[in-house]
C-alpha cells in the first residue's frame, strides 16, 4: 500500500501503472493481481485506509470536545495534522479527484467526513455560538478549502511548524464564524 500511495501521488492515477507499483514494492507486477483486481481497486484501498483513519480521528476529537466551538477547533487541528502526516494520500485525492470520487469506498467515507463537520457546525449554530446567517455547508466548504490548500505551501521541514499553522488557521477560520 505504501508503494501504491507513493506511485499514485508522484505519477498521478492515470499515468501510474501496475508495473510502476510492483517495481516500487520490489515484486513482480503479476503478483499484485493476487491481491487486487485492478489499479482502481489499489487506489481505492489506499484512500479508504487513509479516510478511515481521518474519520476515527474526527470522531475522537468531537467526542472529547467541550462544546461545538472546541470540537471545530479540534477538527481543524486533526485535519491539518492528517494532511501533513498523509501528504501522499491527500495529493492523490486532490490531483485525481475526478477518478476516485465515484468509487463507492471513497464516496461513503466522504459522506462520513461531511456528516461529522456539518453536524458539529449545526450544533454550534443551534447553540448560538456559531453564526446562523451563514449556511453550515458553506462554512464547511470554506474551512475544508482553506485546510486543503495548506498542502500546496506547507513545508514540514520549514521554519513554521504545523502547530503554528493550526493556531493561525483556527484563528482565521473560526473567529469569522463565532457569534461572540
Amino acid at each position: 500500500m505504501r508503494a501504491a500511495a507513493k506511485v499514485f501521488s508522484e505519477k498521478g492515477f492515470s499515468a501510474a501503472t501496475v508495473r510502476d507499483i510492483a517495481d516500487e514494492a520490489d515484486m513482480l507486477s503479476g503478483s499484485l493481481y493476487y491481491y487486487f483486481d485492478s489499479k482502481e481497486a489499489m487506489v481505492e484501498e489506499v484512500l479508504v485506509g487513509y479516510l478511515d483513519t481521518i474519520i476515527r480521528g474526527y470522531d475522537a476529537a468531537v467526542a472529547k470536545a467541550q462544546g461545538p466551538v472546541d470540537a471545530l477547533e479540534q477538527l481543524v487541528a486533526c485535519a491539518l495534522r492528517g494532511l501533513v502526516e498523509n501528504r501522499q494520500h491527500v495529493t492523490i485525492l486532490q490531483n485525481d479527484w475526478h477518478y476516485v470520487r465515484p468509487m463507492k469506498g471513497i464516496t461513503d467515507r466522504q459522506h462520513q467526513v461531511e456528516k461529522v463537520w456539518l453536524e458539529t457546525i449545526q450544533q454550534g449554530i443551534d447553540a448560538g455560538v456559531i453564526r446562523g446567517d451563514i449556511d453550515a455547508r458553506m462554512i464547511y466548504r470554506t474551512i475544508m478549502g482553506a485546510i486543503q490548500a495548506v498542502i500546496r505551501w506547507f513545508n514540514p521541514r520549514g521554519q513554521v511548524g504545523i502547530d503554528r499553522v493550526i493556531e493561525v488557521q483556527t484563528a482565521i477560520l473560526l473567529n469569522g464564524i463565532r457569534t461572540a
